[in-house]
């Protein structure tokens, strides 16, 4: 039975800690799984165990890196899967972190689409909301909800853009077919950006 010779702390990262196996280096494992498995120098231990050490190190160490992702900003599921799955951990692995945020509550992705559509909806339409949160991998069901905009509303934030952009412009024909590409890429509706072209001018509508 392969038998634990050596642990030595690493330099650079005092968590983790090179193994050695038969007098050989075998692998790198996080401290927290050494000390959860309890091995130690001199220990006999199966190859069934060392795999075991060595998936509970992956995850240790999968969830660690999570947690500082999600640091910088908040992430929906699919993103957190993205970015572990570039690391190249593997799919098992990242199913553990994932759903050890989600008990943690550190993801969250219906949490994640009301924030981000809040903070969105100054700058941009219901239509572009609705794309993003999608393509961040919020439910197309999750993304009509959270997305919606009354009209009021849409036509007050398009009218300030409409404002900032038109700063300092000439409202000709050639500005205002400008601003009204603009706006329709911003993700406002037709009617609520033609209803803004009309305050500084006639243009002929969208195709």
């Amino acid at each position: 039975m392969p038998k634990i010779t050596d642990m030595q702390i690493q330099k650079n990262n005092k968590t983790r800690a090179n193994i050695y196996v038969d007098g050989e280096y075998a692998f790198a494992l996080e401290m927290v799984t050494v000390m959860k498995l309890g091995l130690k120098i001199g220990q006999d231990v199966s190859a069934a165990k060392l795999q075991q050490a060595i998936a509970d190190s992956e995850r240790s160490m999968a969830l660690q890196r999570a947690i500082d992702y999600l640091s910088r900003a908040s992430k929906t599921c699919k993103q957190m899967r993205d970015y572990l799955t570039r690391k190249g951990y593997t799919a098992q692995t990242v199913d553990y972190a994932i759903d050890r945020l989600k008990q943690l509550r550190y993801l969250d992705d219906d949490a994640y689409a009301q924030m981000y559509a809040r903070q969105n909806s100054a700058t941009k339409g219901s239509r572009r909301i609705r794309q993003e949160l999608i393509g961040k991998g919020i439910s197309v069901t999750r993304a009509d909800e959270y997305s919606q905009m009354d009209g009021d509303q849409a036509l007050n934030n398009a009218s300030a853009l409409a404002q900032k952009y038109m700063r300092g412009k000439t409202a000709d024909v050639k500005t205002l077919q400008k601003l009204q590409r603009y706006l329709l890429y911003r993700g406002y509706g037709y009617d609520t950006v033609n209803v803004v072209i009309r305050t500084f001018g006639d243009v002929c509508d969208p195709d």
